[in-house]
């Protein structure tokens, strides 16, 4: 009797511990591992403002940009813009996945500038899910274009800042969105009524069409459009096009804005899609790792 219940024993604890492998096998298939969300967008700029994206540590990125002339002005005796186009180069290293530091230099006003990307919060999926990510991005930009004035300007009249914090969230595998609130400050305005500092919020998403192709839209809004010289600006916007291809992400767009330092299209946008004020542009980027 005593070795039929010693049997009857065994059988009730092993019975016992494969219950609960399967119980802990089920509670492990009920909580999904956590996941970080990347690539919310292709390229580290969506048209002008840019986006959450950092190139990555030990990667070296060139930017090469250009804007050709205005549909307004002499479209097709100036090549299709083509005479008169403006150009920004920009060279940018990632110290880490998060942390992204660059230079530029624009050939509007030759806008030289420098930034800090830093990616705050990332978005997550799973047991430890997070909605959103967010990534501050700051520049201090230097315009080195002479002065029509006639009043000797001080170097520190020449400089701009530009501050934002760039909300995006990945929807689906086929749609990114973004959220841009931000200021502009300049040291020097044409007088004592006008505010240094505008305030900005730019919209922007993506819709990708396939593994390589994706549609691109950004529109920002300001505080103050005018200043008490007469000067008037308008809310810059545009829409365009991004192209994978390997190494390089190539985008083409259409916007109503001709510079491409951050404070002169956000904040000294003279153009309007109005009155066919348009620009047909273009982003090169090419990624190396260094390390």
């Amino acid at each position: 009797m005593s070795r039929i219940l010693s049997l009857f024993a065994l059988l009730l604890s092993v019975t016992t511990l494969s219950a609960q492998d399967d119980l802990f096998d089920l509670l492990d298939e009920s909580v999904p591992e956590t996941q970080t969300v990347f690539a919310t967008f292709k390229g580290t700029q969506l048209i002008n403002a840019p986006t959450n994206e950092t190139p990555g540590k030990g990667v070296l990125q060139y930017v090469i940009a250009h804007r050709f002339g205005s549909f307004t002005d002499d479209y097709l005796y100036n090549f299709f813009g083509l005479d008169n186009a403006q150009i920004r180069m920009q060279l940018d290293y990632g110290i880490t996945d998060r942390l992204n530091i660059g230079i530029g230099r624009s050939s509007v006003l030759k806008v030289a500038d420098s930034f800090v990307k830093y990616k705050a919060l990332q978005q997550r999926t799973g047991a430890n899910a997070f909605p959103f990510s967010l990534t501050l991005n700051s520049s201090i930009n230097y315009r080195a274009a002479r002065y029509t004035d006639g009043i000797d300007h001080e170097r520190t009249d020449r400089i701009s800042y530009y501050h934002t914090a760039i909300f995006a969230r990945k929807w689906s595998p086929s749609i990114s969105t973004l959220f841009s609130p931000g200021l502009v400050h300049w040291n020097m305005v044409p007088g004592r009524d006008d505010p240094n500092t505008t305030l900005h919020a730019t919209l922007g998403g993506r819709i990708k069409l396939n593994k390589r192709i994706a549609l691109t839209g950004e529109f920002s809004l300001m505080n103050n459009s005018t200043l008490s010289d007469g000067s008037t600006f308008t809310v810059p916007g545009g829409v365009g096009i991004d192209i994978e291809t390997g190494g390089h992400v190539f985008q083409i767009h259409l916007s109503n804005t001709r510079a491409m330092s951050n404070p002169y299209w956000l904040s000294r946008n003279t153009f309007s899609a109005l009155d066919g004020s348009l620009f047909l542009g273009f982003n090169i980027s090419r990624v190396f790792t260094v390390r």
